[in-house]
């Protein structure tokens, strides 16, 4: 082997072992000193209703565990309790799948789905009729 192809091997050796130890670390995070984690944590309970299905051109969404929750409308929320969305149940949907319409926002996976206010819901109605209800 001549002495150019022996650099350009060594070259490329050296190249791909320093572009390798580039590579990020996702979700490795190190600390020097005596930081401490962040202490708040968010509890949920394993039957809260949960937003597992989203579909935004369709704006529809599945929801679990929504057997609970017997309102029309529905409010979803992320963990910091911030409003994304306001949900419509659709009729003839199961209790543990709930299939549900988007109204309002852009909800993501995972928020978490309450039950309107009455004054929410009343007010909501009044915007969102059924198409059944309007003949």
């Amino acid at each position: 082997m001549s002495l150019y192809y022996r650099l350009l091997c060594l070259c490329s050796c050296v190249l791909g072992a320093i572009l390798t130890g580039c590579g990020s670390v996702n979700g490795v995070r190190i600390t020097e000193g005596k930081q401490e984690a962040a202490s708040e944590t968010i509890a949920i309970a394993k039957d809260a209703a949960i937003i597992v299905h989203i579909d935004l051109f369709e704006r529809i969404a599945t929801i679990r565990n929504g057997a609970k929750l017997n309102a029309d409308f529905l409010i979803a929320t992320n963990y910091a309790g911030l409003e994304t969305g306001v949900l419509k149940v659709r009729k003839g949907s199961s209790q543990s799948l709930r299939a549900v319409d988007i109204l309002e926002g852009s909800p993501k996976i995972n928020n978490l789905v309450r039950p309107a206010s009455s004054d929410r819901s009343e007010t909501l109605a009044k915007m969102y009729r059924d198409p059944a209800d309007a003949n």
